[in-house]
């Protein structure tokens, strides 16, 4: 009987295994995606396709390709980005942006863009519903104020 003051051995920790994916590992694949664009009031505005390929360039690098056949406000928008990876953390710097990000859990991960492109703070929040499918939710912030808000689905067409 546990009355409360017995708590598991270091013995009962270790059944639950090895982590079967480091962080990232999850984003790595080839990506097809469409791009929900609404005003801060909630009002639609436009719809974009977004194809994306992700992969490691070494053990703590990922390289983001992501293309915007037309980012709302901006146009058509590639980025190429090498991501550096230290455990749960990552950041970037490019002409284009300036990231940090964090996994909180295996599937959901928390990202701050500073964006030259968009000329927004971007907080983009990424969901990982199931291994081939991920919902990113992002809130532009403009001089203070929030300038726009997306919604991104994305399905795995090409996994490692």
């Amino acid at each position: 009987m546990n009355d409360g003051t017995d708590s598991p051995s270091s013995s009962a920790l270790a059944k639950y295994g090895t982590p079967s994916l480091r962080p990232y590992q999850c984003f790595m694949g080839r990506w097809e995606g469409l791009c929900k664009s609404f005003t801060p009031e909630g009002e639609f505005l436009d719809s974009s396709a977004v194809h994306m390929e992700v992969s490691w360039i070494d053990d703590n690098t990922w390289h983001l390709h992501e293309h915007f056949d037309n980012l709302y406000g901006v146009g058509e928008t590639v980025y190429n980005t090498p991501i550096s990876v230290d455990g749960k953390r990552c950041w970037a710097e490019s002409e284009m942006i300036s990231l940090e990000g964090t996994e909180l859990t295996a599937f959901n991960y928390v990202f701050t863009i500073d964006s030259s492109v968009s000329k927004t703070i971007v907080y983009n929040n990424h969901y990982f519903l199931d291994p081939n499918t991920r919902r990113i939710i992002t809130h532009k912030v403009r001089d203070g104020k929030t300038n726009l808000f997306q919604i991104q689905d994305f399905v795995c067409i090409e996994r490692p």
